[in-house]
């Protein structure tokens, strides 16, 4: 018996991208890392799992924002030495930068640009994160 190839998708309508849904397109389930982790502990983390953004967790399990390995790099140049006492909370914008679920994409991209950051968390209503939408998400959308 051979298989049918699946039918190739059409494109989303070039006006309906940007009023999707973020859930539609975010990252899931979110690798996290917890904010008391040292910076030498979130880059292992990254680095096993091919990542360059991690969502950090408070010890509640809420969202406290996104570490990007950039973020990791910057701390490293200016200490040399420093990944394994420095703490992930840290370096983290005292504002996390995150979406609702039903956000549209352009409010995550609007919100990536506001923040000068590449990725946000996507939470639920008690802020505890479910995903995660980056600029490399963006781009693949607008390619499909």
């Amino acid at each position: 018996m051979t298989e049918t190839p699946d039918p190739p998708q059409r494109p989303a309508a070039p006006g309906t991208l940007p009023q999707r849904a973020v859930r539609e397109v975010m990252s899931r389930p979110p690798t996290q890392v917890n904010a008391s982790a040292t910076l030498e502990q979130a880059l292992a983390t990254m680095a096993g799992t091919g990542l360059r953004h991690l969502v950090v967790v408070d010890d509640t399990g809420r969202c406290a924002g996104v570490l990007g390995d950039r973020t990791i790099v910057a701390a490293w140049a200016a200490e040399p030495g420093c990944l394994s006492q420095r703490r992930v909370s840290s370096v983290l914008d005292t504002t996390p930068a995150t979406v609702g679920a039903d956000a549209a994409v352009v409010d995550a991209a609007r919100l990536m640009c506001g923040t000068h950051v590449d990725a946000v968390a996507v939470v639920d209503r008690r802020g505890c994160a479910i995903g995660i939408i980056t600029g490399s998400d963006l781009v693949t959308l607008l390619t499909r």
